[in-house]
């Protein structure tokens, strides 16, 4: 019994040798302030964006390499990130960037590359007491006022900053003055090339998440802010890894011709209604349209002529599959292209 024993146990020991190595998985990329490489930033992964805030960090990188260069180790999941030269409280001169391309997945076995476009943290004036509350500041890219762009205030960042915020500022000329009631708001700045409010943001917008964010407002107090804005660095951002999941499609009209002006809706939830997820630029006279999407679905789509409300009468409005919807999935692929929404003119019973 006891030889039968010791040969079980050796055989099992030598199958658990023989288990193969589990394949690391994370993220990887470049740190870089106004395209200098940094090095000896840190990059910081989180479950969440209020961890952030509360440091309640999953995982730390070691500094970066002279090139600028990183590695994380993370298990697979979805995160939240941000590279930073300081511990604690952001303090002047110090370099900090939010990725806002999150949350990023990482999957078993792989890499996704991350690059991050950094700010470094301007000196403000103490909060000023008065009768009113609020906010007032600069939007800026580069040193230099940023002008035609718009401040956008959150109040609940679970949705990732996506869909229609609590308040949007238009800033003519960079400065910018906001009353907000006493609260923690989170603040972004974001300035598209093709112009408008909404839509995602491609290669040569200008964008940033505040690097104060949340901004803790009291009665009677007006806070200083100024946000330094970035815009995307393909040297930052490359490998396929990286590339974002989308469904790109086109809206057609009820004599099948594109139809223009419209917006796409992204919902998780088949009813359609409340914030969506996140929701497209104005189709073009191709009737066009574009939504990165974090995974795979199911979405369901929803295109519309006018934002915030229940439909119109006499508005376009249209939904993938038509009638209460279908939802549609990428099923494990980058893109899914080719998706056509009907639109008709809403008519009341």
């Amino acid at each position: 019994m006891n030889r039968l024993c010791f040969a079980l146990f050796f055989i099992l020991l030598g199958s658990l040798f023989a288990l193969p190595a589990r394949a690391e998985s994370g993220v990887q990329g470049r740190v870089a302030w106004r395209g200098e490489l940094v090095p000896g930033l840190r990059v910081h992964a989180y479950h969440s964006i209020p961890d952030i805030a509360s440091g309640k960090v999953v995982a730390v990188s070691s500094p970066a390499e002279q090139d600028g260069t990183y590695r994380l180790l993370l298990p697979p999941g979805d995160y939240y990130l941000t590279a930073r030269d300081f511990d604690g409280a952001p303090l002047p001169g110090k370099h900090f960037c939010y990725y806002s391309g999150a949350p990023v997945r990482v999957a078993d076995g792989a890499f996704t590359n991350v690059g991050f476009n950094l700010i470094r943290i301007p000196a403000e004036a103490a909060p000023i007491q008065g009768e009113t509350s609020g906010i007032r500041g600069e939007i800026s890219f580069q040193d230099e006022p940023l002008e035609q762009c718009y401040l956008y205030v959150y109040k609940d960042p679970s949705k990732d900053f996506k869909g229609p915020a609590y308040f949007v500022q238009p800033v003519a000329k960079g400065d910018f003055r906001l009353r907000l009631p006493p609260g923690d708001y989170y603040l972004l700045a974001r300035k598209r090339a093709k112009g408008g409010q909404y839509g995602p943001i491609e290669i040569g917008d200008h964008f940033n998440y505040y690097y104060g964010n949340p901004v803790r407002i009291e009665a009677g107090q007006t806070r200083e802010v100024r946000i330094e804005t970035i815009t995307r660095l393909s040297m930052l951002e490359e490998g396929e890894n990286n590339e974002p999941r989308r469904i790109t499609g086109k809206l057609l009209d009820p004599e099948g011709k594109p139809a223009s002006g419209l917006r796409v809706l992204a919902y998780r939830n088949g009813a359609m209604t409340g914030t969506p997820y996140i929701l497209s630029a104005p189709t073009g006279t191709d009737g066009r349209f574009e939504l990165p999407l974090p995974d795979d679905g199911p979405w369901h789509l929803l295109a519309r002529e006018h934002l915030g409300g229940p439909a119109a009468e006499g508005e376009w409005l249209g939904r993938h599959g038509g009638g209460a919807g279908k939802a549609v999935s990428l099923q494990g692929k980058k893109i899914l292209d080719e998706v056509t929404i009907h639109v008709a003119r809403k008519t009341d019973p």
